[in-house]
Order: C-alpha cells, then structure tokens, then sequence
C-alpha cells in the first residue's frame, strides 16, 4: 500500500536556475565549525507549482535571484503533510513514528477523548511538549554555536537544550520562541469575540448552522463567542471572558461608548479599556491594549492578556469584533520564550505582538464575522509584525543559526483557493476582487525575502524552505459514514448518522472494527487498547488491508474520481497507544470533513466543500510538496526530502549526522 513519494519536476526556467545555481556558487561545499551565519527562512505552505508559475512570469525576482546563486527544488513532505507533522521531522530529523506526531489530534485509546497532539497540561498544570526526539539545534549549541529559532512550529512551550546544565554549559546563546501551538489565554488555538446589537445567525457551512443570537445573549461557534449587546444611552460595559483560574473563571470587562453620529453618519466608537481611551470610526482597528483579569494565583503580579479591535460598522447595527486574547509577550501567563525574558524583550523593542501560535483568524472568516477584504487586512497585521521581527533578528544574526517562520501565506492559500479557482464548488462571482489574494501573497513573501537578502548582505547564506505545498479541497469526505455503510462501524439503534459519534453513547462498539478520529487517521477498536475494543491483536493487520484495499478502490460518484490515492500503516514506535493504526492519503481535491476528523457521521459520505477553507494539504504527501531554495548549490541529481534539512544545517556547520536521523545532505560533497 505504501508509495514512494514522486517528485514534481520543475518548469524549464526553473531548472535553468537551478543548474546556473550549480555552476555559479561552490562555497558551503565544504562546511565547518566556523561557517558563516545561517538564515533558514520556513515559510508555511509555498507550494513550487504556484512558485514556478510566478517564477516564469518574473513575478518573484528575490527568489530568482536566490534560486540562480544556489538552486531550486520541490521538497517532499511527511505522511501526514500536516503542519505539526511536518515541522516535527524538521525538528528532530525523525519520520513521524519516531517523533509521535501524526495529527494535529491525538486520542486516549481508553476514553476515545481528543486532545492537541504537540502539548498537554502536565503534572502541576504546566504545559508540557508532547513531541519525542532531540532537536536538531542541540548538536549546534553543544558546540559553543549561536542559535535562535523563531516561532517554528509544534515547539510549545519552547524547549531548553538537553545538552548540559544549560545556560551554564555551552555558548549560552539559545533563544527560542515559540510558534503553532501556543494557546490563547482561553488555552484554545484562538476564540474571538463579535459584540454586535444586531441579529447574528451561523452560516450554513459552520458546524452551529441556523443557530440564532438571542438578544442580549451570548452564541458560542467554533472558534468564537457572538455577544448580543443592549446599549442604553449608546452604552455598555462588555465582558472579556479569561482563564479558568482558583475561583473560576478570569473575566475582564471594558466600557463601550457607541456614537452614530447626525443621521447615522461620521460616527465613532469609544473603547476604554484598563484606563485606555481608543476611538475608532468603522474600518478602523485598535492598537494592542492590555486585559487584565486581577492578580495571579499566589502572587501579587497581574494576569494580563492583550486584544485589539476592529470596529466593522455602527449601521444598521454595531459590529465589533475582538482578537483571541493573546498571552501577554511583556508577562506572559505561560512560557513563550527561551530564556522567559527574550519574549518581553522583543516586546519592549517593538511593541506588543501575537503570540498566538497562528494569529490570522480563519475562524472569524469562516463565521462571516469578517469578509474576505477584512480577513486579509487582519493577517496583514500580524504580518507586519512578524517584518519587524525578522528585521530585528537579522540586525543581531553576525554568526550562527537563525530559523525564521513565516504563517501567512499558508493561511491565505487555506481561506482564499476558492476565490482564485472558478471550477472550485464554493467560488462565487462575488470573490473577483480576491481571485489573486493568494498570488498577492507570494508576492509578499518574495518581498519578505528581498528585504531578508538586503539586511543580511555578503554575511552568511539563505535557505527558504516550506513543509508542504497546496491542493484544492474541493468534497468532504466522511470516513466514519463509509465506514458505518462498509460494515466496519456499528451505530446503535434508532440513531441516525447525523447524530452519531465516536464521542458518545451513539457506537454500538461491539459491532465496530475501525474508527476515524483526526485528519488522516485511522483506528482498529482494538482489544486490549481500546476500552470496548472487539479486534484481536492477531487480526489487525488483515482488517487493515481489508480496508486500505477498499479505500483505494473507492470512486466519487459525482464523476468517478479516486478518493483516496494512497493508504500507510504506522509501524514502529508511535504505533503504540495514542497512534494511529492507518493514515489516508486523499487524492489531490479531497479531504476529511471537519466531522469526521471531530469523530462524528453525517448523512452523506461525499459532499461538496463550501467553506471558505477552500485550499488544504492534508492528502497524500506527493501530492503536496513543499519547496526547497537556496543560496548554495544543491547535491546534483538528487530529489530531496524535509527530514534532509536538519542533517544539512548540521552538515553546514560540521556536525555529522546524528544516530536517530536518516536524511542526507543537500549540499555536494
């Protein structure tokens, strides 16, 4: 069933620069300890079609200038092409089964219950990294080398190095701070707030479809809190909802002054929060301003959170929306930065930022909270900021390793395909002026990386690199519904699929062989693992291939299409407890549904995809791979693999490949 990863080759121009970048560049061919500085810009979702087709339009000189000292390449990505997933071999150097990350879920075999797969509230309730493997930085910073790793991700909280009593051994020169996966205050990946004194009911494609805002109540969604305001006298005084805490829950509170101006027109907004007065007029946003929710359990320091506003409208009705309540970078309530002080040192530099693992609020887009124009400025923040980090960083890099990540353009790619793919099920005329958003921000990054290559200069070299590329996710599919209609998942009687999970009292567990939970996973109800589990261990393997042979066999009635093109079993270490038995490699256009990674049915097996998360990657890995760029000459030849990275940085500085790593150089020898 397993397949090897095929490599997409290049457009003509782009193999052209790649083999004018094998001919023009020789340093770094033979590496040591003193090397100069590294940036490895990570950039979340460049994909190299898209990069090729800009690349022949001359749309990205900087790349093309990189590409042509050094070369260019696709870069194939881990199975599961899942973010976590990914980076995480970056990381470590180590397949998925070795590292333990195979979704962005894991599940307890005996509860069933889902949690994040990189971190968990540990003993004491501090968040604890759930991702196995050495990083790969350690072996730098043993020898005496600079590091700083910027908010890659599957890093929360940020690591100290294993190496030594660090900071005491070694250089002392980490600093780390952390990326996806860092929680906001509520401990969620990101809950907003839409204060209006208007109607609001959940979209259609929402999981919450049809369920209405009662006047001065409160609607909870995925990924957000609607509030129903009564103003009385154009005033109130609205929550901020916080931790739970000793005591309960942590809320704060601001004063609202709603100003509709002479006949609805010229009006404002004032917020006064914590003592800071901001005045908005619609299209306007706030800059941060600090929550602070009392003092800290047993101590007489302040818990604080920071928010900003965007005021959408005062007519017909007020529309006010607030950020997730990011933690705090000058205080933060849980680690975010190694040492703790570079986090409120960066703050003090430039200015409070998010620390939100991915601060582009995809939900508040999906909830039509935000239009599309409103979503793209919102990112466009956070993307400013993360120019005046890498700024700064680069001000400091004159010797080592500089990681630098990059969310944005992965971001855009998920919530803008449909409006660039008129043959997509959920485009829209109304979505032309977005059609080239996407293209727009690969524009952006090239700038990004203009401005990279004109701070840093002659001093060191530059390797762009990203962990996967991206698909159209055009039909959902529900595993757990295919596999109830195949026999393999009993539901009890009398309950239809559009009520069942895994998750309840809904399965009929002794009738059930197999269960979706997860983006790509498959489990066995095993017996002995699983609480109600029917599958005798002896048996697994057959009821396995059973059912990757029909997946594989599965065809789209809408138009005979392959579903699923490639199945993987998980063997080794990870297989055990909280793994998957089986992951699902979707054809190009196809993905789980958001139920059935969330453990439930639906009516129908396939339906058109008609959220604005209307480009993905979670499909077979050599349908999605990533990009490879740099300003050294790459081994000739060769077709390269993310989990070559962290050997290759290594290689760079001298350092052979550790035991556990099975990657190879991208340099030549």
């Amino acid at each position: 069933m397993d397949g090897r990863i095929r490599r997409r080759s290049p457009s003509a121009r782009a193999a052209a620069l790649l083999a004018a970048g094998l001919l023009a560049a020789s340093v770094g061919c033979a590496p040591r300890k003193a090397a100069p500085p590294l940036l490895v810009l990570g950039i979340d979702g460049m994909d190299p079609e898209i990069l090729t087709r800009l690349l022949d339009a001359g749309r990205m000189p900087h790349f093309e200038a990189l590409a042509a000292s050094g070369g260019f390449a696709p870069l194939a990505t881990t199975m599961p092409p899942q973010s976590p997933v990914a980076w995480s071999t970056f990381i470590t150097g180590l397949e998925p089964a070795g590292h333990g990350i195979l979704d962005f879920i894991r599940r307890d075999p005996l509860t069933l219950q889902p949690y994040l797969s990189t971190s968990r509230k540990g003993r004491g309730g501090r968040m604890e990294l759930l991702r196995r493997g050495r990083p790969f930085w350690d072996f730098l910073i043993e020898r005496d080398i600079p590091v700083t790793i910027f908010k890659v991700p599957a890093n929360f909280p940020p690591e100290a190095p294993r190496s030594g009593p660090w900071p005491l051994a070694g250089c002392g020169c980490y600093r780390a701070f952390a990326g996806m996966g860092t929680p906001d205050m509520l401990g969620t990946y990101g809950t907003f707030t839409w204060y209006t004194d208007g109607p609001y009911t959940a979209p259609a494609h929402t999981e919450e479809a049809g369920q209405v805002l009662t006047p001065g109540g409160e609607l909870e969604i995925a990924g957000g809190r609607i509030v129903g305001l009564e103003l009385r006298d154009g005033r109130a005084a609205p929550e901020i909802h916080g931790p739970n805490s000793e005591g309960g829950e942590k809320r704060g509170r601001f004063e609202l002054f709603v100003d509709r101006g002479p006949g609805g027109g010229e009006g404002a907004a004032e917020i006064d929060l914590g003592g800071r007065r901001t005045v908005l007029r619609p299209g306007e946003w706030s800059p941060w301003l600090r929550v602070d929710y009392g003092r800290k359990p047993l101590s007489l320091a302040r818990l604080t959170g920071i928010v900003r506003f965007y005021l959408k409208s005062l007519e017909p009705h007020l529309g006010l929306y607030m950020t997730p309540v990011n933690l705090d970078p000058g205080d933060p309530a849980m680690p975010v930065s190694v040492p703790d002080g570079e986090a409120p040192r960066l703050e003090a530099a430039l200015g409070p930022y998010y620390t939100q693992g991915m601060p582009a609020d995809t939900k508040a887009l999906e909830a039509e909270v935000l239009d599309y124009g409103e979503f793209l400025a919102q990112d466009g923040l956070a993307l400013d900021e993360r120019r005046e980090h890498l700024r700064r960083e680069l001000d400091r890099l004159d010797s080592g390793l500089l990681f630098f990540y990059v969310h944005s353009l992965d971001q855009v790619s998920h919530m803008l395909w449909r409006a660039a793919d008129p043959a997509h099920p959920g485009y829209r005329d109304e979505f032309a002026p977005h059609r080239r958003a996407i293209d727009r921000r690969y524009e952006a990054m090239d700038e990004l990386l203009g401005a990279a290559m004109a701070a840093f200069g002659e001093r060191g070299e530059i390797v762009v690199l990203s962990d996967h590329g991206f698909a159209p996710y055009e039909r959902s599919f529900n595993l757990n519904t295919w596999l109830m209609g195949e026999g393999y998942l009993g539901v009890r009687e009398g309950i239809g699929a559009v009520e069942a999970s895994i998750l309840d009292d809904s399965i009929a567990w002794e009738r059930t062989v197999a269960y979706g939970l997860g983006l790509n996973a498959l489990y066995l109800n095993l017996r002995g693992r699983e609480e109600r589990g029917v599958v005798e261990a002896g048996k697994g393997g057959s009821k396995l291939e059973e059912i990757g042979e029909k997946l594989l066999a599965l065809r789209d009635p809408a138009d005979g299409r392959p579903v699923v093109e490639r199945v993987y079993r998980v063997d080794g270490e990870a297989a055990e407890g909280p793994a998957p038995d089986l992951l699902i490699g979707y054809a190009r256009g196809y993905r789980a549904s958001g139920a059935a990674a969330l453990g439930r049915l639906e009516a129908d097996v396939l339906s058109d995809n008609l959220s604005p998360w209307s480009g993905d990657h979670c499909m077979a890995a050599h349908t999605v791979p990533g990009v490879l760029v740099s300003s050294l000459p790459l081994r000739p030849g060769a077709e390269f693999h993310l989990r070559d990275l962290p050997v290759s940085i290594l290689d760079y500085y001298g350092v052979g490949r550790p035991e556990r790593m099975t990657g190879r150089s991208i340099w030549p020898k």
